[in-house]
């Protein structure tokens, strides 16, 4: 996730993490994809502002569904669909759009890398409600030239931030929707005060789309609750590399497209695109404990291989971790993506999560280097493959690859487990609003990340250790490929413990100021 002034640099363990940079890795900036901070001695200097939700308003209770869910991606209504924009997330309201499940993605792109533009056309295959009118997609900042619905010629509306594409009555529940459109785009910023789309570089560009990026460049359901498969096809004669998600099926050149596919669902947020003077590295497969053996793909800038050899390195000892408590890898691919950026990005873009190289560019695996690895691998369990059904369900993303950083960081004397956790839970006394109800101005604020590890270590000590991890592997497993929400998971909690947990999310989850000590 990306956080100029707004992200990682209000969160608890921003003093102690910049710290760590200086001595580990260069000068770090706020600016990253994913707050992962660490612990900290001084919290109380380094709180988020207050939000713009007022803490005063009433939260739920652990039993109430905390969001506005969206239509979910494998059930639409079988009764008609009066047509509207948006699916009402509580902090998203625009995004998404009722009666519609995306079944796939196939995105042609030629970019001309010196004029910073690109011609593009998209196939969108996907299910629609019966009698909806409209096909309404996410789209803002780019040129359409033509829409066609099962390859006949559409009417068509570009509004401020949709695309409404009219639908023939007479079709069937699965149409292909294929938008042939232009754009010069340069990254702005979001709502949450993070920047998010299409940046060009020089020699070439990268996307950052998480919450609501990805609509700045591509025409999408951009909500995480949809999730859909992949295919890429990417002419860059100026770019020595094009590195998408995936595998890869085709290596480009001056005429030859870059051809990525994937095999695993997913959300708009978590698409994964560069492109420039790289080299991509396939490395040796992993043979992991589950049984698979994984395919490694690793993208560096060009001449940089050795420097970043040792971070390769530690994604196989980090897999063996993560597969003893949360399961089995559940992806068909991985790898390091490590791009010319500002310092401080880093970001679970699926299958291939993604770093700036400035911040690993000494080639020395410290405290910084581990948080950042362990964090992003996590995020493949933990929001890559369940994601959030709403914006407001986050924390099931963060909170957990936090938490799960925290154990790394223990297993490799990096951090004390128990230290960690006692710092955050005292700084969470300060903290301005509930995991469990965030703020669009602060949704990626301390409250989501160490302020919600506090809460996955004390449903852990409530739970004890054998039922705790065996709901987290049960929940992973069972809801793989999936959006899910925040009542589902303590639903599912709930099942695990056999007993009611109300007054304990209550308390934890959707109090302001929780507890000031952990279960005993």
């Amino acid at each position: 996730m990306y956080q100029p002034a707004r992200r990682a640099a209000p969160l608890l363990s921003f003093a102690l993490l910049m710290a760590a940079c200086a001595a580990d890795s260069g000068d770090v900036s706020s600016e990253r994809a994913d707050t992962i901070p660490a612990p900290a001695p001084t919290p109380a200097s380094t709180l988020p502002a207050e939000p713009e939700a007022s803490v005063d308003e009433p939260v739920p209770s652990a039993t109430e569904t905390a969001t506005t869910v969206p239509a979910t991606t494998t059930d639409l209504p079988a009764e008609p669909v009066e047509f509207s924009q948006g699916l009402d997330d509580r902090l998203f309201p625009e995004l998404g759009a009722p009666g519609v499940d995306v079944l796939s993605y196939d995105v042609v792109l030629d970019v001309d890398v010196a004029a910073e533009t690109f011609d593009a056309m998209i196939d969108i295959t996907t299910a629609v409600a019966p009698n909806l009118s409209q096909l309404s997609l996410d789209a803002i900042g780019f040129d359409v030239d033509t829409v066609l619905v099962d390859g006949a010629a559409a009417v068509f509306e570009q509004s401020f931030e949709e695309l409404l594409i009219d639908l023939p009555a007479n079709r069937d529940d699965v149409v292909v929707a294929t938008v042939n459109y232009s754009a010069s785009p340069d990254g702005g910023t979001s709502a949450v005060g993070l920047p998010v789309g299409w940046f060009p570089t020089e020699g070439g560009a990268y996307v950052l789309n998480e919450p609501d990026g990805a609509r700045t460049w591509l025409p999408s359901n951009d909500h995480p609750s949809d999730k859909a498969l992949w295919r890429f096809e990417v002419t860059a004669p100026e770019a020595d590399v094009v590195s998408a998600n995936g595998t890869l099926i085709q290596r480009g050149g001056a005429t030859e497209a870059w051809i990525w596919e994937s095999e695993d669902p997913m959300s708009t947020y978590l698409v994964h695109l560069v492109i420039g003077d790289y080299e991509l590295i396939e490395d040796a497969s992993i043979a992991l404990e589950s049984g698979t053996d994984l395919p490694i793909t690793h993208l560096v800038p060009s001449g940089t291989a050795d420097v970043h050899r040792v971070f390769f390195e530690q994604t196989a000892p980090q897999m063996a971790f993560f597969e003893e408590r949360f399961g089995p890898y559940p992806l068909s691919e991985y790898g390091l993506a490590f791009i010319d950026s500002p310092p401080g990005l880093a970001m679970e873009t699926q299958g291939r999560s993604l770093f700036a190289a400035a911040d690993f560019r000494r080639g020395e695996l410290g405290f910084i280097q581990h948080l950042l690895l362990a964090h992003e691998l996590a995020h493949q369990w933990f929001g890559n493959t369940v994601s959030p059904a709403t914006w407001s369900d986050l924390w099931l993303n963060e909170s957990f690859a936090t938490y799960a950083q925290w154990l790394w960081l223990d297993e490799v004397d990096q951090a004390v487990l128990e230290s960690q956790a006692e710092v955050a839970l005292q700084a969470r006394q300060n903290g301005r609003q509930s995991t469990g109800e965030p703020s669009v101005s602060n949704l990626f604020g301390f409250e989501t990340y160490d302020g919600g590890a506090v809460i996955v270590h004390a449903l852990r000590l409530e739970l004890g250790d054998e039922a705790f991890f065996a709901l987290l592997q049960g929940w992973l497993t069972e809801n793989a490929g999936s959006s899910q929400t925040t009542a589902a998971f303590i639903e599912r909690a709930e099942q695990e413990a056999g007993r009611d947990l109300t007054g304990f999310f209550d308390a934890w989850l959707y109090a302001v100021d929780p507890p000031d000590e952990f279960p005993s």
